[in-house]
């Protein structure tokens, strides 16, 4: 498994997205997702830390002799931006990085449509057909 220019970068911050850690965290946490397809290394994973550090996407201290990386706001928000790129890259290597969620679902539920290559009109009445089932089932909740 191959990660695109910018990819890397992209997951780690949704992976920081779940919580604070150290290299070798990050490392452990991009291996088991995806089943060891990915070999990260620290040489793929600090340079990838210390170029998103520098951009201020996230920052870092010392915690128990180790450093632990957190996202920052500025980070959160690139993120946020890119929701739709990360979650082709969810699709294309059946792996979930970023937090569950409402956004994240229909970001990866956009991605897989568009890949999909269907029909358009036919797509789009069933995408208004699942939001009306959708708006049942808030109304059921009520």
């Amino acid at each position: 498994m191959r990660f695109a220019h910018g990819e890397l970068h992209l997951v780690l911050l949704a992976l920081l997205e779940h919580r604070p850690m150290h290299g070798y965290e990050l490392m452990a946490d991009l291996q088991a997702r995806t089943n060891r397809r990915y070999g990260a290394s620290p040489g793929s994973i600090y340079p990838a830390v210390q170029a998103l550090e520098s951009e201020g996407l996230i920052a870092s201290k010392i915690e128990s002799d180790k450093r632990v990386f957190s996202l920052t706001r500025t980070g959160r928000a690139a993120l946020a931006k890119r929701r739709e790129k990360l979650a082709e890259i969810e699709a294309m290597h059946g792996v979930r990085f970023s937090d569950d969620g409402i956004d994240a679902a229909l970001a990866r539920f956009a991605a897989r449509v568009r890949s999909a290559g269907a029909d358009a009109e036919r797509v789009e009445k069933v995408l208004d057909r699942t939001a009306a089932e959708i708006e049942l089932l808030a109304k059921e909740e009520r």
